[in-house]
């Protein structure tokens, strides 16, 4: 099984899925499952824009939307967390995971999937030592 691994995408799905393609094509390989490691940014319409944690010279519709509609399907499989650059509100709709589009799969706040042979774990936000802890005994 082949696997990519994108970090903070941004909302760009085309640029990405268009570099699989790139690679699949030059390299002679089929690319199973892409796993996409937070900053996903899932923006379906302009009002999910009030809800994306960005400056606002950053807030541009991407290309989501366009898989959410059904105008495009995702060429691979993707899974993808959550960072602290999200279209919240989308999101948490999708608490505990779920499809977010065709083909595009939420694992939601902490969530774990088999995908063939793999069990794939993940955990959206971010990272902060500061509040680590704060729930151990």
């Amino acid at each position: 099984m082949k696997l990519a691994v994108e970090g903070c995408m941004h909302g760009d799905l085309d640029k990405v899925y268009d570099t699989i393609k790139y690679i699949e094509n030059t390299r002679n390989i089929k690319i199973d499952l892409l796993l996409c490691c937070s900053d996903f940014q899932a923006v379906r319409n302009e009002k999910d824009m009030d809800s994306l944690n960005v400056p606002s010279k950053y807030r541009e519709m991407k290309s989501f939307w366009k898989y959410y509609s059904g105008e495009e399907v995702a060429p691979v499989p993707t899974i993808f967390i959550g960072g602290n650059h999200e279209a919240s509100n989308y999101l948490w709709e999708l608490y505990y995971g779920g499809w977010a589009a065709p083909n595009i799969y939420f694992l939601g706040f902490a969530g774990v999937v088999k995908f063939g042979n793999i069990r794939i774990g993940g955990l959206s936000g971010i990272y902060n030592a500061r509040n680590y802890c704060l729930g151990c005994v």
